[in-house]
């Protein structure tokens, strides 16, 4: 039987690693958190990301713990006014097949985790931190243990990769955006009652964005606000934060804005700096490759990183159970970089437009969003591999 490490427990990696078992392929997967939980933040799922969880048997549990919106507004920093309707719910089930879902990452997260036990007990191994994979398919642990060979290695470790340090050595290390983000979760009966019924959305204004949509069956509201700033030096991506720090950005926005911002509970508010990786000219290193983040590491203007993350998880394991692999490894890279890196130029770019100096413009004229870039037309389960 062929064996796979799989180096990270987040969305991409627990999904590749539920696709290999369920093709009888065998899979260890080594995550250095002492237990398993995601932060505390909503996640969308487009119709190419929910598609996957479909194949994999998941959407009949994650239907009650998501939120289908029927439309998605973007509205004016200061006035509110809508600058751009886009339709969601019905519509783009029609045309795509697969819903458009909000859910908080955690039960996202847990669904997934609870569905790889269930495949291959024992697979997920915690507070295993890696600190080096080798070509030859070797993993190197923090405390000195060297687990395998494993007949091929996953780094889906996220944007700081260890498998990716390892082997790619001279590639530059993540870099910081310009972009420092925000994120919140605030139960929706704590919002005035005038600002409950909202459509998802985007606020828009020069230099910055306020992104909000409903989670738990609209119990919850979640919200991430992005400022583009200069000479942010701390790597953490989970800084706490107060109310009063982001209303100095926000606080004379639109009033829903501040709203949502001033309910969020004392200690609940989390800051971090945006980096991204520039493209690899190769994905694959001996029996060793790179999954999510870790590979193409990007803004969250299209939310499509744990998009991208879950396309590679199903593409790399329909490879490995169909091919030897080398061969395995080598079409996975041929199938995913084209893709992975149009979406990380295109998601800096939309950031760009979405953070000018007239938001009214979004809504002149054609813009680059998913439908015209054919995002969620991409199909993981049957595309050509």
């Amino acid at each position: 039987m062929t064996e796979v490490c799989i180096v990270g427990a987040g969305l991409g990696g627990l999904t590749c690693a539920l696709a290999l078992a369920r093709q009888g392929v065998g899979v260890t997967v080594l995550e250095q958190a002492p237990a398993l939980g995601e932060v505390g933040a909503g996640i969308t799922l487009s119709p190419n990301s929910s598609r996957v969880m479909a194949h994999l048997g998941l959407g009949e549990r994650l239907a009650p713990l998501a939120v289908v919106p029927g439309t998605q507004v973007t509205q004016h920093w200061q006035s509110g006014a809508v600058v751009r309707t886009t339709a969601r719910g019905a519509e783009m089930l029609s045309r795509h097949g697969f819903p458009y879902v909000h859910l908080h990452r955690a039960d996202l997260h847990g669904v997934l985790a609870a569905a790889v036990a269930a495949a291959a007990p024992g697979a997920i191994r915690l507070g295993q931190a890696v600190a080096r994979a080798g070509r030859d398919g070797t993993v190197t642990l923090a405390d000195g243990r060297r687990l395998g060979p494993f007949d091929a290695v996953v780094g889906a470790d996220g944007v700081r990769s260890a498998v990716r340090a390892a082997l790619w050595p001279t590639e530059p290390p993540p870099h910081f955006t310009g972009q420092v983000a925000w994120r919140g979760i605030v139960p929706a009966d704590a919002l005035p009652v005038a600002h409950r019924a909202h459509s998802p959305g985007i606020h828009v204004g020069p230099g910055k964005l306020f992104m909000r949509y409903p989670v738990r069956g609209g119990s919850l509201v979640n919200y991430a606000a992005f400022v583009a700033m200069d000479g942010w030096r701390d790597d953490s991506w989970s800084i706490r934060s107060t109310v009063a720090e982001l209303l100095e950005h926000f606080g004379d926005w639109d009033a829903l804005v501040p709203a949502i911002i001033g309910a969020t509970a004392e200690g609940q508010l989390f800051k971090w700096a945006l980096h991204a990786r520039a493209p690899l000219d190769d994905w694959v290193r001996g029996r060793v490759t790179l999954l999510g983040d870790a590979a193409h590491a990007m803004l969250p203007f299209l939310g499509q990183g744990a998009g991208t993350a879950i396309e590679d998880g199903m593409v790399l394991a329909r490879c490995l159970a169909g091919f030897p692999v080398q061969e395995a490894l080598a079409r996975y890279e041929a199938a995913r970089r084209e893709r992975t890196t149009m979406v990380q130029a295109q998601s800096r770019m939309i950031g760009m437009a979405f953070q000018g100096e007239d938001p009214a413009s979004l809504g002149r004229g054609p813009m680059q969003d998913e439908e015209a870039l054919g995002l969620f037309d991409y199909d993981a389960i049957e595309c050509k591999v």
